[in-house]
């Protein structure tokens, strides 16, 4: 509610992108905190600490999240007739800026997505139903922030399904943050985040044509449903490793 709130400010340090992503995170970690004294544990207790293994975990999850990203934009120019071409405009200095503003927009919404409430539903009712509701409140969060539901479902929907496995396959949010971060990086420097400018953009080779848009759609759906069809198995696969929903959940603690 707050970052729809901070959406209509017309002032742009306000964005999810300035102090507004920064306000936002510091609410997300007390809530946490209070809920976490509340059911009489400590930070430390649900992963929420500072390990050798922070930092590796994020720099993996960025490598892998900038290679899936690179991959699937591959996959696209190979197959359509997009083609991708320097932003002679662009304001080198004010992109790399805006590239790093998604550190704290990835981890703010890793610890409100993938944070305590995810493993207290996993402990309540499963991994199954953990995902599929962070998965539609995502989606109705980024709603709020551009296109319509269903084309968000099938953008960032589909993907937190892959966030949380790696969540539960690294036991940590390090590696979905740096993950996160790596794909939303890719998108920013092509002119696909937001509307914004970055260093490249993609058009088509030849004059635009609402066959030439259905064409490169269409793969990008096809691609979508791969990462889907990904994010389901690797659910199950961990719902039948972790029969148990508390072993997970202590697992993950």
């Amino acid at each position: 509610v707050i970052l729809i709130l901070l959406n209509i400010v017309p002032f742009a340090s306000l964005s999810k992108y300035g102090f507004g992503g920064i306000l936002v995170t510091a609410i997300a970690l007390l809530l946490t905190y209070g809920f976490v004294k509340k059911d009489g544990k400590t930070l430390r207790d649900i992963g929420f600490s500072f390990s050798k293994n922070t930092p590796i975990n994020f720099l993996k999850g960025l490598m892998i999240g900038c290679l899936v990203a690179i991959t699937m934009f591959a996959i696209i120019l190979t197959l359509s007739e997009l083609q991708i071409s320097f932003n002679e405009d662009a304001n080198i200095p004010s992109v790399l800026i805006w590239l790093l503003a998604f550190f704290p927009l990835a981890y703010m919404e890793e610890v409100i997505f993938r944070g305590y409430a995810f493993t207290k539903l996993i402990e309540l009712g499963g991994i199954w139903p953990a995902q599929i509701l962070m998965a539609l409140l995502f989606t109705w969060y980024h709603d709020f922030t551009g296109a319509t539901f269903w084309v968000q479902l099938l953008g960032p929907g589909v993907w937190v399904l892959i966030y949380g496995v790696a969540l539960i396959w690294s036991k940590g949010i390090a590696l979905p943050t740096g993950l996160h971060m790596g794909l939303n990086i890719i998108l920013a420097l092509v002119s696909q985040k937001d509307n914004r400018e970055g260093l490249w953009y993609l058009d088509y080779k030849t004059e635009n044509t609402q066959d030439l848009i259905l064409d490169s759609e269409t793969i990008s759906l096809i691609m979508q449903i791969c990462v889907l069809v990904t994010g389901i198995v690797l659910t199950e696969y961990f719902r039948r490793k972790y029969r148990n929903n508390s072993k997970m959940v202590n697992e993950l603690m």
